[in-house]
């Protein structure tokens, strides 16, 4: 049978056609600087791809141990003897910091809506399940922040294209494939609709079949921070900063109950962390973070160090709007198309009482607004996965060069593919809501301007300034952990608490799930 498209042809040759010689030289590089958690891992996991056994591995380590320079050695050792490692991760983000890196949904084809018979959509007669079928090894970053029904989708999908029965004295963890997950379980967790903290609990891996098959395997020695005297200031209680960061993921802070809340769980940020106290905690923060944007705001070295977090999409857009106005240039307005899908029941009823006016009125999380507003060499992030083998994915940082009529134009932040020119087209992005009785199409360029971005959507990266703004607290486990342990060190976290009144004030809450750490003992 033929491969569905031109690129699934290409697929096999593209996963072997390397540079043997630098991928050996590589490998012996990065072999010889590995520490001694990375290297006992390492070992560990290599001699499970030369066994052939079924080994499903999970690297657990903060932010700062590694984890990704793991991953590298572990690919070119693997590439360097001609054999085929797969590398994906759950976020954009995450996927461009990682070698030939995509996302697990674009490379699996997991089905956006899952449940607990759900597969993905690959055909054994495809070249993608060639392509599964040989490769050696499996690195999937990120996994903590993925539903474990997604985990278990890919498990029996590879079951199936592998002939491994998915019950029985047979059964082996995705097909019997060597599977290195790795990630972070203080960082935010699956989020269930509507669901509370018990149904946002059983969505986590611990949670699956899968984890009783899993070895853990753990990095502890912090290498982003470790050689930065800074960290070792006394202002965190007698802890340096690194320990104050893990206890805020771990959840071992002191917590306590502060005027006109209900929850015990908000905890005093050290005053070196908190910015000036004033009025206008957008601007004062905006103002730290980009100290220098009327001058370096077309550097691609000055944007991709710094940004500013926040919970929710209403701050983001207030601080993008008004670093928008910092900078120098014409501003550029594209507007949305917006309709109502033909295949919504009764659609000419519905486009009588839900006018374009109104459609353009929407915003929905992870959807471009119907109004966007842009700068030459302004900084934007994509919505959508576009071509993940490129570096566009949901979550790529682009530095905005040209502002055309139907396209724009820009250079990618960070990430392996740093530099390397893109253009951005309108597409049609069909978006549902159970608010709204129809599926939405709008037609808008999928991004969004980046100055600032939520919690959420920093996961993965790693920069010199970061400020956080907590004009509202954090609402879900792991979010102010995220947040904190962007930065490289201490001098470059700038942290603005404010009331819903503008005083500032310096407790937060801090949500964590303990028991998602019970299972990693």
């Amino acid at each position: 049978m033929a491969p569905n498209s031109h690129f699934e042809q290409d697929l096999i040759s593209q996963h072997t056609n390397y540079d043997l010689q630098y991928e050996k030289i590589q490998a012996k590089r990065l072999h010889a600087s590995l520490n001694r958690d990375q290297l006992a891992a390492y070992e560990e996991i290599i001699n499970s791809t030369k066994q052939g056994t079924s080994n499903l591995f999970f690297i657990y380590g903060h932010g700062g141990t590694g984890k990704t320079y793991l991953y590298n050695a572990l690919t070119s050792k693997i590439r360097s003897e001609g054999k085929i490692a797969l590398v994906v991760a759950s976020s954009g983000i995450a996927a461009t910091l990682l070698p030939d890196g995509v996302t697990a949904h674009s490379r699996f084809k997991i089905p956006i809506e899952v449940d607990h018979y759900s597969t993905c959509s690959i055909k054994k007669a495809t070249q993608l399940a060639e392509l599964l079928r040989a490769c050696t090894i499996i690195i999937w970053d990120e996994a903590p922040m993925i539903h474990r029904l997604s985990y278990e989708a890919v498990d029996r999908t590879l079951c199936d294209i592998m002939n491994v029965p998915t019950i029985g004295p047979q059964y082996k963890p995705f097909g019997g494939k060597t599977v290195v997950l790795g990630g972070d379980f203080r960082q935010t967790l699956p989020v269930v609709t509507e669901g509370g903290r018990e149904a946002n609990l059983n969505a986590c891996l611990t949670r699956s079949y899968l984890w009783k098959y899993t070895k853990l395997l753990k990095l502890t020695m912090n290498m982003r921070i470790i050689s930065d005297p800074v960290n070792t200031a006394t202002n965190f209680n007698d802890m340096t900063f690194t320990e104050w960061v893990l206890s805020v993921g771990d959840g071992t802070l002191p917590t306590q109950k502060i005027q006109h809340t209900t929850e015990n769980d908000w905890i005093q940020i050290p005053s070196s962390l908190l910015i000036p106290e004033s009025d206008n905690p957008i601007s004062d923060l905006a103002n730290i973070v980009y100290h220098d944007l009327p001058t370096s705001f077309g550097s691609m070295a000055y944007i991709k160090q710094r940004a500013i977090v926040t919970p929710t999409n209403q701050a983001v857009s207030e601080i993008n709007s008004y670093l928008l106005n910092e900078i120098p240039g014409d501003p550029k307005t594209y507007y949305s198309s917006d309709t109502i899908a033909s295949e919504n029941a009764n659609t000419s009823i519905l486009q009588e009482q839900y006018p374009p006016e109104f459609l353009n009125s929407l915003s929905f999380n992870g959807a471009p607004e119907h109004e966007i507003t842009l700068k030459p060499f302004t900084p934007i992030m994509l919505l959508r996965n576009l071509s993940p083998s490129n570096g566009l994915c949901n979550g790529t940082r682009i530095l905005v060069t040209k502002l055309g009529e139907n396209v724009i134009y820009g250079l990618i932040i960070g990430g392996t593919l740093e530099g390397s020119p893109v253009a951005i087209p309108r597409i049609v992005l069909e978006i549902t809501n159970r608010r709204w009785p129809f599926t939405l199409r709008r037609r808008q360029f999928p991004i969004r301007l980046c100055y600032a971005m939520t919690i959420n959507k920093s996961q993965g990266q790693t920069l010199e300034q970061i400020g956080v703004l907590l004009t509202r607290p954090v609402f879900s486990h792991g979010q102010l952990y995220v947040a904190i342990s962007r930065v490289r060190s201490a001098k470059g976290l700038h942290i603005a608490v404010a009331n819903t009144d503008g005083k500032y004030r310096d407790f937060t809450r801090n949500i964590v799930y303990r028991e998602v750490f019970e299972e990693l003992e």
